[in-house]
């Protein structure tokens, strides 16, 4: 299950990967592998704590949580499409069908 809304403080969207049977964690490390790989910027990592990467001209935190903020935009469902991306290279995509 994915959780979005818009985040005021931000100025953006938060997505959240949500599952009833398993706690989310997101290796960033991994992650961030994986999307600079297809082709994305990763600005910074910080292990255990954030990963700051730009996809589709969206600056992008990423929190080992699950948690993912995308900065400067307030449609939702594009926010979503972002996060899906992200959460396909954290290896979670099983949490969209739920």
């Amino acid at each position: 299950m994915i959780i979005s809304k818009p985040c005021t403080t931000m100025k953006g969207v938060i997505v959240q990967p949500y599952s009833w049977d398993k706690e989310v964690i997101v290796d960033l490390k991994r992650t961030t592998e994986c999307l600079k790989e297809r082709g994305y910027q990763i600005k910074s990592v910080i292990p255990k704590m954030l990963a700051i990467t730009v996809v589709e001209s969206y600056e992008v935190s990423i929190y080992p949580s699950g948690k993912i903020i995308v900065k400067g935009l307030t449609d939702i469902e594009v926010g979503k499409e972002i996060a899906t991306k992200i959460i396909e290279c954290a290896g979670l995509l099983e949490l969209l069908d739920s």
